[in-house]
């Protein structure tokens, strides 16, 4: 773990989520000042040396009164500070510590850092990017574009058939499905995806030891099965809370390219996606529902309010880009006879997703830019792709091979 990731390493960010009071927005307050603060230095150096001495200096700029200055509370600080000047964690902190680095050790399950190549790059436009998230499963689900699919956990039978049925649709054009794994519209979202053997995201208000419902353990077993994934913001042995719950709703927004809400009443969890979804300029689709019905009441209050009235998942596919609009014919990094990353180096995979996705022609300087690789190792993986045959060369632009 002694990857640097704006002034600290992967374990000092780690380390610093386990320390009570410091929560995911005080993270992704001090990765803000880090990044400003190592931008201005940027300027006035050189391209490909600069990064070491802004890690350096940037890290060297965090004291107590930085930290009080960003809202960290006055006990926070002090034990924030205690570990970087000693490497000493409070109460029980270094005990799941060492829980988690024992956790990432073992296959299929790792974390993922805001300027990873391999970070969703939706999520990184938000208000508050996490810093980092854990994750359980195929990181290479979010290649594909996602649509969020929310609603209410005490849905209606028709509720549940919607999303299953919508959740297969959409999986079957070549979307992702994204929900948070709860009972209800998030279940059978997530059921028809796999029902379409695609993978699906599960984004998590608890720590990833500690899935939550208890009875959608099956689920969220045959989500890995079909090579989806589950992710959570929050340190592995997180309990649920309910103040946990309307914050990672923002990831289920912020990584997809539309929200659509099923079923909700004025008072649902579901439209704090919504919420977020416009405020992160996503599209907002809602499935009208019977006047007078509880369930239908936030559903139809969206519609008003201006969000997409949807009849079928056509009217969804409508909405997006012209570029998103037909999704089969692009081959995703898993379960594919077009691409095989199993044998790639992780910068390799990393840049492949990227190339992929995002489909257009990237010149040298603008995939150091983009990866945050130096230029040596951007060098190498880039010939170890053209090598695979999975990227091409045309007059200094890079570009997927399908």
């Amino acid at each position: 773990m002694n990857i640097v990731h704006n002034g600290f390493t992967q374990r000092d960010w780690m380390a610093l989520s386990f320390i009570p009071g410091v929560g995911p927005n005080r993270l992704a307050h001090l990765w803000t000042y880090l990044d400003a603060w190592g931008s201005e230095e940027t300027d006035s150096g050189d391209l490909f040396e600069a990064p070491t001495t802004v890690h350096r200096n940037a890290a060297q700029s965090v004291d107590y009164h930085v930290l009080r200055a960003l809202n960290w509370s006055e006990n926070t600080a002090r034990a924030a500070m205690l570990y970087l000047k000693t490497g000493k964690l409070p109460y029980d902190a270094e005990e799941r510590f060492d829980f988690t680095e024992r956790w990432l050790a073992q296959s299929n399950q790792s974390i993922v850092f805001r300027d990873d190549m391999n970070y969703p790059h939706l999520l990184q436009t938000i208000a508050v990017p996490p810093t980092f998230f854990y994750a359980q499963g195929n990181t290479q689900s979010w290649a594909k574009p996602c649509i969020g699919v929310v609603g209410a956990r005490n849905a209606s039978g028709y509720g549940k058939k919607i999303a299953e049925q919508w959740g297969l649709e959409l999986s079957e054009r070549g979307y992702c499905v994204c929900s948070g794994g709860a009972k209800g519209i998030d279940a059978h979202a997530h059921q028809g995806a796999l029902n379409a053997q695609a993978e699906t995201i599960v984004v998590m208000g608890t720590g990833l030891f500690n899935l939550y419902p208890r009875q959608n353990q099956k689920l969220f077993e045959r989500v890995l099965d079909h090579a989806g994934v589950l992710i959570s913001e929050y340190p592995l042995t997180t309990s649920p809370r309910p103040q946990l719950f309307p914050p990672r709703n923002r990831i289920i927004s912020g990584m997809s390219h539309g929200v659509l809400v099923v079923e909700a009443s004025e008072k649902s969890g579901s439209l704090i996606s919504a919420r977020y979804a416009l405020e992160e300029n996503r599209e907002v689709f809602a499935v009208p529902g019977r006047v007078g019905d509880p369930q239908a009441s936030g559903t139809n209050h969206l519609i008003r309010q201006g969000a997409t009235l949807v009849r079928s998942v056509d009217d969804i596919v409508a909405e997006m880009p012209r570029e998103l609009r037909e999704q089969p014919s692009v081959p995703t990094l898993i379960d594919s006879d077009v691409v095989d990353a199993s044998n790639l180096s992780s910068h390799a995979a990393g840049l492949l997703t990227v190339l992929s996705t995002e489909r257009i022609s990237f010149d040298f300087d603008a995939l150091v830019r983009r990866t945050g690789l130096g230029a040596a190792d951007l060098s190498q993986t880039l010939m170890e792709l053209e090598l695979s045959g999975m990227v091409v060369n045309t007059q200094g632009q890079y570009q997927f091979a399908p």
